[in-house]
């Protein structure tokens, strides 16, 4: 399929159930305030130097796409959703604004971005996500959506995009007394975590077993009567070879 379909010149779209909306539909906007926030993201991402907040802005990204859909498909069809926001989604941000705030100490008050470029661009998207925040709530007040998670990921996601602008807006030799080490990178999802306890179940009934046959195994204490036989020659006095002449 091309990319321009024209089918939406007369000011309808489509959502991902098929429906045909207005494009100021509350759907629509709200799955438009998702794609702006996601470039704006993206934006951030390319000019970001530490490799853990570029995961880690990769994952929220990520986690854009999933609310995009869900809003997409929210009201009659949202027991087709497959995949949503959900409690470990919203853990993992809490840990890394909790991981964050520890690094920073940051003092209360307003702070005025603009002193790095990058910190500029992580502020802006931030308030992207704020918009899109808006909108879902919005959206949750007229029962378009129930997903309560939702809308506390959307909140965190904004406390943390602060956070990660705070650290960009350090000076280089500030940065480099920030430890990083220790956050919260990799989300723990179902997947991966299906695929550890797989994995660790193998290892661990690879031991077991090493162990069992180590424990039962006994050398075998059959010796062949040939083999004793020729053994007692070699010790007696008449089993000794004579000297051939």
């Amino acid at each position: 399929m091309g990319i321009s379909t024209k089918r939406g010149d007369a000011g309808f779209t489509s959502t991902l159930s098929g429906k045909r909306v207005p494009k100021h539909h509350i759907i629509t906007e709200a799955v438009g305030a998702v794609d702006e926030a996601n470039s704006l993201l993206g934006l951030a991402r390319a000019s970001v130097k530490e490799k853990k907040i570029k995961r880690i802005i990769l994952q929220i990204q990520k986690h854009l796409f999933t609310i995009g859909a869900e809003l997409s498909l929210s009201g009659s069809n949202s027991r087709k959703i497959r995949k949503k926001i959900g409690i470990d989604d919203l853990r993992w941000v809490e840990r890394l604004v909790d991981e964050m705030e520890d690094a920073l100490s940051l003092p209360p008050g307003f702070v005025a971005f603009g002193q790095e470029i990058t910190s500029s661009q992580l502020d802006v998207a931030r308030t992207g996500i704020r918009k899109v925040e808006r909108i879902v709530v919005r959206m949750h007040s007229e029962g378009y959506i129930e997903n309560s998670f939702l809308v506390k990921y959307l909140n965190r996601i904004s406390d943390l995009l602060f956070l990660l602008a705070a650290y960009e807006e350090k000076s280089e030799n500030e940065r480099k007394g920030i430890s990083l080490a220790n956050l919260t990178v990799h989300l723990n999802d179902s997947f991966f975590r299906r695929w550890f306890v797989l994995g660790t179940a193998i290892i661990v009934s690879l031991v077991i077993a090493i162990f069992l046959l180590l424990l039962f195994h006994k050398p075998s204490t059959n010796v062949s009567t040939d083999v004793i036989k020729h053994m007692e020659n070699m010790h007696s006095p008449t089993g000794s070879l004579s000297s051939g002449k």
